[in-house]
């Protein structure tokens, strides 16, 4: 036993906390995270989170979440904290007696890990690691379809650099490659400034300039392209999401040959609106053929109208052929002249029928259904106040319900500093972030990986037909409206999830 072990040992058991081991199970070739609580009895010095004895192979970080500052109730003035920002190998110069903390950690299991009991240690305490005896694919093959929104402009303002310069990639690279290891299949990508009209503290800009000339539209993609390139290099993809022709209080942009900005107001249907997008379309689908990606590329929409997006639908399909995603609150059967590439529907949404009436849509492979939740419902989420098993609840719900994945709007629409205060304006801390600047993880993050993960384990084992009366009971534990009751613990369910998806072959639930 090296020097730090015993002195991280030396100081746990003085603390009194030699616990039971923690026990936790993966797939070969998976990345599991874990957290648990620890509330020394007394003042623990010099504790310094270490991840020990891991075997030849296996990989891992360690970190302490730190409290974060943020009000209970969006404007109330009253504030709390909860144990949410990751700093992975971050050293504590004293844990303070009573005060509870939240150690987390992760492993990546090699994916020819022999299965069997592993044994380790994470800040002093013991953990038993059990490798099922399957293996789990990479994310970037899963199936599960995760579209989280990114915000490169709250990072450029976060590092103040210019945007999209070589400092700007550099600070984005590690949360995208993050976002990526639980599976990101889309490119968040804008075509007009303010799609959602500046709801965040960053506002959105455009990554396709559009230029009016006296000869008419001109278009430089050359950020579009550099930033798409960029994503696929940290492993986001394959889709292309572009944010929209139908933004919020319908206002577009645009410029002069001089650069000075024009702001249009483009109600769809109207000539200002085929004035700006028509030439658009047909300009930006030759492009994109040139790029090899217009095939993954999709015109998106948000919580827009069903009677503009029967325009703009139509509109789309006529100039470029392009597809359509949105998310929002209606029932797609009842709109058929709307062709949907991808669809989103809040959680509220998703009842029996609306899942009978989309069967077919939900089996079609050439299509893509998800589901969202966002400011609402309050539970199951994943705000700062959400219990961790609620992000888990949310990333293995479309697996339980049939559907293809899950979509959030914020993955990194940080308010001013969320370090000390995840607070902003009329929205529930939390709601416009998962993750922290300076590529700080958060537990609800992690959850909501490990979610997705289990989500992924229970199609395989579904598709390759293993238990399906286990399977399909667990799948029935997932409702909404049991799971928004207040007083529900979702932990429990959680623990039975991970029971469930990480069984040996020719295991039975017990």
């Amino acid at each position: 036993m090296d020097k730090l072990m015993v002195m991280t040992a030396v100081a746990l058991m003085a603390a009194g906390a030699m616990a039971a081991a923690h026990e936790i199970s993966a797939w070969k070739g998976e990345t599991v995270a874990f957290e648990f609580n620890y509330a020394p009895k007394t003042t623990v010095t010099d504790f310094r989170p270490a991840l020990e004895g891991l075997p030849a192979g296996f990989s891992g970080k360690i970190g302490l979440a730190r409290p974060v500052k943020f009000e209970r109730e969006p404007n109330s003035g009253e504030f709390i904290t909860a144990n949410d920002r990751i700093l992975w190998g971050a050293e504590e110069p004293y844990l303070a007696s009573g005060k509870a903390r939240t150690v987390a950690f992760e492993v990546k299991v090699p994916a020819n890990a022999r299965p069997g009991q592993y044994r380790f240690r994470a800040g002093g305490e013991p953990v038993n690691l059990r490798v099922v005896n399957r293996v789990l694919p990479e994310p970037k093959d899963w199936k599960y379809y995760l579209d989280l929104w990114q915000h490169p402009w709250a990072v450029s303002r976060w590092e103040n650099v210019k945007p999209f310069s070589k400092e700007h990639y550099a600070a984005m690279k590690p949360h995208w490659e993050m976002l990526a290891s639980a599976g990101q299949k889309v490119i968040t990508a804008t075509i007009t400034k303010l799609p959602w009209n500046h709801q965040c503290f960053d506002g959105y800009d455009t990554m396709v300039r559009h230029i009016r000339t006296k000869d008419g539209w001109t278009f430089d993609y050359s950020v579009f392209d550099e930033y798409v390139a960029f994503c696929q290099s940290c492993g986001l993809g394959p889709d292309i999401s572009c944010y929209t022709m139908c933004p919020w209080k319908y206002y577009v942009y645009g410029e002069d040959e001089k650069g000075n900005e024009l702001k249009i107001l483009a109600k769809p249907g109207s000539k200002e609106f085929e004035d700006f997008w028509k030439p658009f379309l047909i300009d930006f689908k030759k492009h994109l053929q040139e790029k090899g990606w217009f095939d993954r590329t999709a015109i998106s929409m948000d919580e827009r109208a069903p009677e503009d997006m029967r325009i703009i639908s139509k509109f789309i399909k006529e100039y470029s052929g392009l597809k359509i995603a949105t998310a929002g609150n209606f029932d797609p059967t009842k709109f058929p002249e709307i062709d949907l590439y991808s669809y989103a529907p809040v959680i509220d949404t998703v009842t029996d029928e609306f899942l009978k009436n989309n069967a077919a849509r939900i089996a079609d492979k050439a299509k893509v259904t998800t589901y969202y939740v966002c400011c609402c419902p309050h539970k199951p989420n994943t705000f700062m106040e959400s219990a961790p098993a609620e992000a888990f609840w949310c990333g293995f719900y479309p697996a339980a319900k049939g559907l293809g994945g899950f979509l959030r709007w914020a993955y990194n629409s940080w308010p001013y500093d969320p370090r000390h205060d995840a607070s902003f304006g009329n929205w529930r801390a939390g709601d416009t972030f998962l993750v922290y600047p300076d590529g700080d993880s958060s537990v609800r993050f992690l959850e909501l990986r490990n979610g997705i993960a289990a989500a992924e384990k229970f199609r395989i084992l579904r598709e390759a037909g293993e238990d399906p009366a286990a399977l399909d009971a667990l799948a029935a534990k997932y409702d909404c409206w049991s799971a928004r009751k207040e007083a529900a613990d979702l932990a429990p369910l959680k623990a039975e999830t991970l029971a469930v998806v990480n069984r040996n072959p020719g295991e039975k639930v017990k």
